[in-house]
């Protein structure tokens, strides 16, 4: 998303944040209850400005997700976020891609605002539930979209 020069200087000349995303950013980690010793994956359309963004927040446990490959990671993550998708299958998709790096009871915050119709958000909702998260049943009404993940055992028992 790109910034143009004059709306930059309006907010520097008036005080407003610099960073649009940075507002979305400190609500997905309030959201999330992270703290600077979290371990947090990151994907998404705008996932290097939600790392960078936690690295100026003094978060130094991040990395990049696109896909979980590897069962045996050395560390699973605690807060998995996903940034900047503007469809419910693309979100979705990409939670699921991503599931296993975060560990079971983690929680996925995904960055629904770009979703300005509550029935893709609630679309996503259903997906994450098929994806193994659990969501709360008000969550499509939220800009952004809190999906906790469940025990495989449980999950593919529901399945």
């Amino acid at each position: 998303m790109s910034v143009p020069l004059a709306v930059i200087a309006a907010r520097i000349l008036t005080g407003a944040a610099v960073r649009p995303f940075d507002t979305q950013l400190d609500r997905m980690l309030d959201l999330a209850q992270a703290t600077p010793s979290s371990v947090i994956a990151v994907a998404g359309p705008d996932a290097a400005e939600a790392m960078s963004g936690l690295w100026r927040r003094g978060y130094e446990r991040v990395e990049a997700a696109r896909r979980a490959t590897c069962p045996a990671a050395d560390e699973l993550c605690d807060l998995l976020l996903v940034a900047g998708c503007e469809r419910a299958t693309g979100a979705a998709d990409l939670t699921r891609a991503t599931r296993g790096m975060l560990r079971t009871g983690g929680m996925a915050i995904i960055d629904a605002g770009r979703m300005s119709d509550p029935d893709e958000r609630l679309r996503l909702c259903g997906l994450l539930a098929e994806a193994g998260f659990t969501v709360e049943p008000d969550a499509h009404l939220a800009a952004e979209i809190a999906a906790r993940r469940l025990p495989d055992a449980v999950w593919k028992r529901a399945a």
